[in-house]
């Protein structure tokens, strides 16, 4: 009997110690970042039957070490950065871009259109006047140099995005494989849930996938996680499906890999990730309504000016150009060759004989200001750009919206987690004095069964 009450006593001098060591962990690791409270799981060990048929006890074993983890607000808080992430960094790109694409009040090409209308204007007072033919032409000019920039600077955009989405998935591949090598090393472990150290660090790196592709987060019961994305498996269990880009500028996709081929998950992405999607995709259609734009107003322009004669009565021929099959009508718009040489060419008279400053032209060309050409009819020049200002405006403000109202709901579901997992150093203290009093009594367990042991042999001898 005194034995196995040293075995007994034996069981809970380790048990107890394990105890300590699991709170000193948690007192040390009290302010580092991502690590989760960790606590001692007990079980009895399975009693013993004597020769009599007499069940006694077997001591105390340590089963595991469990992370407190809520897993409810911990898989809540990896979506929320998702969509987080997501929106305020479609903020930041889109914000950058309408910097570049406005150019100011007075080298906008709401400013430049205004003044080349003014230009016409100006020249009705008097036609043949060739510093005001002159200053028409510079207008037309400056607008096709504005027109021009802001296609330019839209399409340097969507590469730039793109090229930032290219390099973004080289780092989340590597994430991936971490997140692999991690779960490897979890499954060899003979832990119940696994090493809670392993378990932080794998967390971590969820966290990170979360920020960058947004995923839809699984605790499983084996210790590991499972990722989604859109529905699709990329990390299960030790298994993972890495990322890829396939398409030309302005169309680039998003692949993952999928049971020897790929599956495209553009429309599934959040993160940072699915944010460079958005914002590019919101780029592309402002390029597609600037080049909308471009392509009626100088169909437009040409079809009136064509309609009137040139100073030296000759018809006029086109203001504008833009050359047959051009990608971008926007960046390709250019002045007439002939006309930018000779200001002249600018066919403000009605008619052939028209005598010397004749204007009557130039009045059908000044009407295409306020002819509804866009969106079915609707909307003017000036109204169909001053809407593709608002639309990328408008954007970029729903989009800074769900950044602030989903970093709101994320810090209220952060401090539901660390209410379960964080480190509380008053807690920790009552935790130690618990398991310092348990090790003291199982020594004293120990004692005694050793002094009824020497007391025996004593006896024997």
């Amino acid at each position: 009997m005194s034995i196995r009450t040293l075995h007994i006593g034996r069981t809970g001098l380790k048990t107890a110690a394990y105890g300590m060591d699991v709170t000193g962990q948690n007192v040390t690791n009290a302010s580092t970042e991502g690590y989760v409270r960790r606590r001692l799981v007990q079980q009895t060990r399975a009693p013993h039957r004597t020769e009599h048929g007499v069940f006694t006890g077997q001591g105390v074993t340590a089963s595991a070490i469990h992370r407190d983890i809520d897993r409810f607000a911990t898989e809540r808080c990896f979506e929320g950065l998702g969509e987080q992430s997501m929106a305020s960094t479609a903020h930041e790109t889109l914000s950058i871009v309408e910097a570049n694409f406005r150019e100011g009040d007075t080298a906008s090409i709401a400013d430049r259109l205004d003044r080349f209308f003014d230009a016409a204007t100006e020249l009705t007072s008097e036609p043949s006047d060739h510093g005001l033919r002159l200053a028409m032409r510079d207008a037309g000019q400056d607008l096709v140099d504005s027109v021009n920039r802001g296609g330019d600077a839209l399409i340097e955009s969507i590469r730039r995005a793109e090229d930032r989405i290219k390099d973004e998935i080289t780092g989340i591949n590597k994430l991936l494989t971490d997140m692999k090598v991690l779960h490897e090393r979890i499954s060899d472990s003979d832990a119940v849930s696994g090493p809670a150290d392993l378990m932080d660090a794998r967390d971590g790196l969820a966290e990170e996938l979360a920020q960058k592709i947004g995923v839809d987060v699984d605790y499983q019961a084996n210790g590991q996680l499972a990722m989604f994305v859109g529905g699709h498996a990329i990390v299960q269990d030790v298994h993972i499906r890495e990322l890829s880009t396939a398409g030309s500028s302005g169309t680039l996709s998003v692949k993952m890999s999928a049971d020897g081929g790929t599956v495209t998950v553009d429309s599934f992405l959040r993160g940072e990730l699915g944010g460079l999607i958005k914002a590019r995709d919101q780029i592309a259609a402002t390029l597609a309504d600037l080049d909308t734009f471009t392509e009626e107003f100088v169909d437009e322009i040409n079809a009136q000016h064509s309609s009137g004669f040139d100073a030296y009565g000759a018809p006029g021929l086109d203001f504008f150009s833009i050359p047959a099959g051009a990608t971008n009508a926007s960046t390709d718009m250019s002045l007439d060759t002939a006309l930018a040489v000779d200001a002249q060419m600018i066919a403000a008279a009605g008619s052939p004989s028209a005598e010397v400053g004749d204007g009557e032209n130039l009045q059908a060309i000044i009407d295409v200001e306020d002819t509804a050409l866009f969106t079915s009819g609707t909307q003017n020049s000036r109204e169909f750009i001053a809407s593709l200002y608002s639309d990328l405006g408008n954007a970029i403000v729903g989009f800074e919206v769900d950044a602030t109202t989903h970093g709101a709901i994320i810090n209220d579901l952060v401090s539901l987690k660390d209410a379960n997992g964080k480190v509380d150093l008053d807690e920790e203290a009552v935790s130690l004095i618990q398991y310092q009093a348990a090790y003291q009594a199982a020594a004293r367990v120990v004692t005694a069964a050793d002094e009824l042991l020497n007391e025996l042999m004593a006896t024997v001898r």
